[in-house]
């Protein structure tokens, strides 16, 4: 058996002259194949991050706007608690769940069902009388804590000059 091998032996340094260094290109380019893919996931995870700070920016913006006009009285209350309600579990800065906000989504309880743009303009006039009606109900019924939450909204919300 030795001897077979002794009788092969050029052919043996022959093969591995060749495998050896095609073996070490095989390496080199599945660690580049890597090291691309890391860099592409890497730079996925920036553009995801990026996308998600710029919707938080824009939910923050939506709100302070929001809840400046309602304050001062250029937005209904009705029509404030609505797109607040909506808004406020999406942004990452303010916890929703707090016991603060509750009069906001209580009221947007009462008035979230009442007809809105053109299936209100499809009504009959009574029964969009008597929707007004309940949503006017609604806003007197939380109109000052609604007005409370909008200026705290609004403080949090707002671009400070130093930032």
């Amino acid at each position: 058996m030795m001897q077979e091998l002794m009788t092969y032996r050029n052919y043996f340094f022959i093969a591995f002259a060749i495998l050896i260094p095609i073996l070490g290109y095989a390496i080199f380019l599945q660690c580049k194949t890597l090291k691309n893919i890391k860099e592409e996931k890497e730079r996925k995870r920036k553009e995801v991050l990026e996308g998600q700070e710029k919707r938080q920016k824009h939910i923050k913006e939506s709100i302070c706007v929001i809840s400046m006009a309602t304050v001062q009285e250029q937005c209904e209350i009705s029509e404030a608690c609505l797109r607040i309600a909506n808004l406020l579990p999406l942004l990452d800065d303010i916890d929703h769940t707090e016991t603060r906000w509750k009069p906001l989504f209580d009221m947007y309880d009462e008035i979230r069902g009442l007809k809105t743009l053109e299936e209100r303009k499809a009504m009959r006039a009574a029964h969009r009388h008597q929707e007004d009606k309940q949503r006017y109900a609604s806003e007197e019924k939380f109109h000052t804590e609604i007005l409370h939450i909008c200026q705290s909204l609004y403080d949090m919300t707002r671009e400070k000059p130093n930032e």
